[in-house]
């Protein structure tokens, strides 16, 4: 679990805003563009996570109530075939 604390939306956002103030020259214009990055690349990591969430409801569902095996169990091997 400690990968997700790592990749939250907040932390992640405060790396690039933190690495973007230190490589910047202090342009309004280039600070303005960075923030405007960063609002996007937020945006996106919220949608990919939705998308993720979404996609494993629907591996639950099936697993659940269709009986449909998705997910590998830890430990099992490739059938030779």
């Amino acid at each position: 679990m400690h990968w997700i604390s790592r990749l939250s939306v907040r932390t992640l956002s405060n790396e690039l805003s933190t690495q973007v103030h230190f490589g910047m020259t202090g342009d309004a214009k280039s600070q303005e563009a960075a923030d405007k990055k960063i609002r996007e690349l937020t945006q996106a990591l919220q949608l990919a996570r939705l998308k993720i969430d979404g996609l494993e409801t629907m591996i639950k569902v099936a697993e659940e109530e269709l009986y449909i095996k998705i997910r590998k169990k830890a430990g099992t091997k490739q059938s030779k075939e």
